[in-house]
């Protein structure tokens, strides 16, 4: 799976380079496209002052030779009739004011007023020998130089209102026997790191490349939806990842604890089984039914064993209950005060001389709604597992008290401790803490588990920690 994960990162990763390339790609046609639109817009600018603008101002219809539009061969009725057909053509054409004046303000023709009958008014002054190449290289109007400064600076200017975040970096001529070899292909323009356009004119004899730059964050602006596309399949894929690596672990952890409840489970019945088999045996086998006394000793002793089993079999029941919600509490309003004094007197009568058992409790009542079977039951399972673990010598202390909107009852013994890597493993279900395969201590691993879940059922929660010197302290958190 990680190696799925790998292959598909480097797919996205590759493609998310492909589709940026061919942004790239594109953006280099975009720039090529508005060079030569400022190209053409120019040559209509060129026009437009030299011809339209100085025909149309023209007040003086008989003296025409003052005009200078056209040839020196165009003649004045030339000129005349240019004029009237301009000036209709004009007027009815309301398009080519806001176009002119366009013109005239900013020294550009915007993409909003942009008009495709541009063409249509240049073509009017063919009919009459009028051509935009005579004033435009007319080489004693204007230089080769000035016009082809001019364009530049009219690309620029273009440039830099549709792509603001873009700057037009530098300059590099183009030497002619390269020349053929760029026009055929410009990856070489297209380098990592690089975007440029070639720029020539024919009439010139020669070449430029522009470079451009700060162009990256404008592709990515670009391609952000193929961005946020291969984000979220790896996003997905690394979900699906963890939560499929997370159900291993689940899955592993419950081949674990199915492998220790089948250990403590096979130990556990085996002894109640064994200890009933032989006293059975010993009734059947060895003729002890007239002895009255030793055939009920044996019979309570295979009771006892089948109570064991009865036991185990019940609290597995009651636990998976529990678990899945199926048992409902019996909560009501409980003097906790009085209800684990009555446990902790009930155990020191239990267990006589066995334990050194105490209870300490505030002065004030403190009161809580709670299932008193079930929560006893919790209170008599950590007093019983600190018995068990703590050896003869055990002391146990039980505290009670409220702090805010919270009260504690916490159980310590001054017993080995939980080893610190289990603390929170302890409170799984058939969890029993490795003692490398002795079963000195008798127990199915359901205990705290069932002591976990009586706390859920309550709103509360059930915690472990080891004390600094020796012992361990089990903390039952219940909100008000």
């Amino acid at each position: 799976m990680v190696l799925s994960m790998i292959l598909l990162v480097t797919f996205v990763a590759y493609w998310l380079h492909s589709q940026y390339n061919n942004e790239k790609k594109n953006l280099q046609t975009e720039f090529y496209e508005l060079y030569h639109q400022s190209w053409s817009d120019g040559e209509f600018i060129f026009f437009y002052r030299n011809v339209i603008k100085p025909a149309l101002g023209h007040k003086d219809t008989i003296n025409l030779n003052s005009l200078k539009i056209g040839g020196d061969k165009t003649s004045s009725d030339f000129k005349k009739a240019y004029i009237k057909e301009l000036r209709a053509y004009v007027d009815s054409n309301k398009m080519y004011q806001p176009l002119f004046r366009a013109i005239d303000e900013k020294n550009m023709i915007p993409d909003s007023i942009r008009a495709d009958r541009q063409l249509e008014i240049v073509k009017l002054g063919y009919r009459y020998q009028i051509y935009p190449g005579q004033i435009l290289y007319n080489q004693k109007q204007i230089s080769k130089d000035s016009t082809r400064q001019y364009f530049k600076n009219l690309f620029v200017k273009t440039f830099k209102n549709k792509y603001p975040t873009i700057r037009i970096t530098n300059e590099e001529k183009i030497d002619q026997k390269d020349l053929l070899q760029i026009e055929r292909t410009d990856n070489f323009l297209l380098q990592r790191g690089k975007l440029g356009i070639l720029i020539y004119t024919r009439r010139y004899n020669d070449a430029k490349v522009i470079y451009f730059s700060n162009y990256f964050f404008y592709l990515i602006s670009v391609i952000i939806a193929q961005i946020i596309f291969g984000i979220v399949l790896i996003s997905l894929s690394v979900f699906a990842l963890v939560f499929a690596y997370r159900s291993y672990l689940t899955q592993a952890k419950l081949n674990m604890l199915r492998s220790d409840f089948v250990s403590n489970i096979t130990h556990e019945l085996k002894i109640p089984v064994a200890t009933a088999k032989a006293a059975m045996e010993a009734i059947l086998k060895f003729g002890i039914t007239d002895d009255k006394e030793k055939t009920k000793s044996y019979l309570n002793m295979v009771a006892l064993e089948m109570n064991r089993l009865d036991s185990l079999t019940s609290r597995v029941l009651e636990h998976s209950k529990l678990e899945s919600n199926q048992h409902l509490l019996y909560k009501k309003e409980t003097n906790l005060n009085e209800f684990l004094n009555r446990i902790v007197k009930s155990v020191e009568l239990f267990y006589a001389d066995k334990i050194n058992i105490r209870f300490q409790k505030p002065e004030e009542n403190i009161n809580l709604i709670i299932d008193q079977v079930y929560i006893e039951g919790v209170i008599r399972n950590l007093i019983e597992n600190s018995k068990k673990y703590g050896g003869n010598d055990v002391s146990i202390a039980i505290h009670l008290w409220q702090e805010g909107l919270h009260v504690y009852v916490s159980v310590i013994d001054n017993g080995p401790g939980i080893p610190k890597e289990y603390l929170t493993k302890v409170f799984d279900r058939f969890f029993r803490v490795p003692t490398d395969n002795r079963h000195n201590v008798k127990g199915f691993g359901l205990g705290l588990s069932f002591a976990a879940l009586v706390m859920k059922q309550h709103n509360g929660t059930i915690s472990a920690n080891n004390l600094s010197g020796k012992g361990c302290e089990m903390i039952l958190e219940f909100p008000v």
